[in-house]
């Protein structure tokens, strides 16, 4: 062999032998972990277990659970919420003191009573659309979970709105 080949080897042997104790000594990399949610969502809806709750079974719980808290929510406005803002607009208009007429009653009491109301039975609307739309959401993760979706659940709601304007007929 000649002098430039030993020197190769010479150089090579020790970077190669320093490269391995690199790699020996290096901390391994921890593997990502999913999070907590994701891993809940793994349990809770494992795909083709046998013994684990059917879809329809989450359907009918987690609507059960949002017709409930709409239920409790309208229940305690009702009976407790509502009489309770009646009965300080009562006495903060002096209609409790006997000063006001049946009109002035009514100006000062019963509109903005019912007002509020309105706002409320607005307020508890847009609460419970939303309540009812989170557990579409739940539900619809669920069936992706288990492989359930079908054709018609992603097809996105604007092309068929699109394809019925584009079918429609001008009239001249």
């Amino acid at each position: 062999m000649s002098t430039q080949t030993l020197e190769k080897t010479e150089t090579t042997a020790p970077t190669s032998t320093a490269a391995t104790a690199k790699k020996t000594t290096a901390k391994p990399v921890k593997e990502q972990k999913d999070s907590k949610l994701r891993t809940g969502w793994r349990r809770l809806a494992p795909k083709k277990e046998a013994g684990r709750f059917s879809v329809v079974v989450w359907v009918g719980f987690f609507r059960a659970i949002v017709l409930l808290a709409d239920y409790l929510l309208a229940f305690i406005t009702a009976m407790a919420f509502i009489p309770l803002l009646g009965a300080w607009l009562h006495q903060q208009s002096g209609a409790s003191r006997g000063a006001l007429s049946a009109d002035g009653t009514i100006a000062m009491w019963l509109m903005p009573l019912l007002f509020l109301v309105a706002l409320l039975a607005a307020g508890e609307i847009v609460v419970m659309r939303g309540m009812w739309r989170w557990a579409t959401r739940i539900i619809a993760k669920i069936r992706d979970a288990r492989g359930e979706a079908t054709g018609a659940d992603v097809t996105p709601m604007s092309t068929t709105t699109n394809q019925s304007k584009t079918n429609r007929k001008r009239s001249k």
